[in-house]
């Protein structure tokens, strides 16, 4: 013990050295890509710049003031909390009920896991046109099969109502795969002792789920529900892909309504004040997500 404790401390030790060596490229690169940019998108909102490159002008608060006045700002707010209260939940819970159906499959497991995980390989870009083609009204593959059931005249994308729940579809089909890989993971850990102890006492198969499967998978439900959150607050790919915004502000997110102010409308200070925003709504959220895991673990 002795010598391993002083192994541990001697840091001018080869390994030591090594270890060090090989986590400087990963400090770097957040200290550079992740911490410089937040910091200085932080200074950004407290000034007003016009132009990439134009002075910085002190102006305190200003940018804060008038994005709060701003009813686009809050439009956006709300589309983008429609978006991420359709996308996680009913995300989570078809996931769920897809790694529970897949954990249970005996034959040909790892074709139909594979089948479920292709989506996720695929790039934002290319679902994203992929499903404005079957969107499409009058020629699109959605409208085709409904038609054959009597429902016609849905404007999926150009309606203001459906356009948020179209987006989000998307998504949930798009990512589903990696909470369903997630979530078999956090399945495969529960012991089997457990299922055949609730068999021998005559258990219902629904019953099992509910009082072994999902106590016990809660924590990695937990945590897809927060990282799907903090990727879905920050949406920007989808909507610039397939609506631009549109129609009118309609699918206007924070994401894009960043994006808007600083390359269409080269108001820095004030996008990089939404920024900020976003970064303080994604935190608490974060937060409190991560309270309830606490409470969840401590619990069992």
């Amino acid at each position: 013990m002795k010598r391993q404790s002083g192994f541990l401390h001697d840091l001018h030790h080869p390994i030591l050295k090594w270890g060090y060596i090989f986590v400087i490229p990963g400090i770097l690169s957040y200290l550079l890509f992740t911490l410089y940019p937040a910091f200085r998108s932080i200074i950004q909102s407290l000034c007003s710049i016009r132009s990439a490159g134009s002075e910085w002008t002190f102006i305190g608060f200003n940018n804060y003031r008038e994005i709060f006045k701003d009813n686009v700002f809050w439009g956006s707010l709300k589309n983008t909390f429609t978006y991420v209260l359709l996308t996680v939940p009913i995300g989570t819970l078809l996931s769920f009920l897809v790694a529970v159906t897949l954990h249970s499959v005996e034959r040909f497991k790892g074709f139909f896991r594979a089948l479920y995980f292709i989506p996720s390989v695929a790039g934002v870009v290319s679902m994203g046109i992929v499903f404005t083609w079957m969107y499409e009204p009058y020629s699109g593959l959605l409208n085709l099969i409904l038609s054959k059931i009597g429902i016609t005249g849905l404007t999926w994308l150009r309606d203001k109502n459906l356009v948020i729940p179209s987006i989000a579809a998307m998504t949930i089909w798009r990512t589903m795969g990696y909470s369903v890989v997630i979530i078999l993971a956090g399945l495969m850990a529960i012991p089997n002792e457990y299922y055949e102890a609730a068999e021998i006492d005559g258990v219902s198969s629904i019953r099992k789920h509910l009082s072994i499967t999902i106590p016990l998978v809660a924590p990695t439900l937990l945590f897809i529900v927060i990282n799907n959150s903090i990727q879905d607050l920050q949406v920007f790919n989808e909507i610039f892909v397939m609506t631009g915004g549109g129609p009118g502000y309609s699918s206007t997110t924070v994401g894009f309504r960043i994006y808007q102010e600083a390359f269409l409308y080269f108001n820095f200070g004030k996008s990089s004040a939404i920024a900020v925003v976003l970064l303080l709504i994604i935190l608490c959220i974060t937060i409190l997500q991560l309270k309830t895991l606490d409470k969840r673990a401590q619990a069992y």
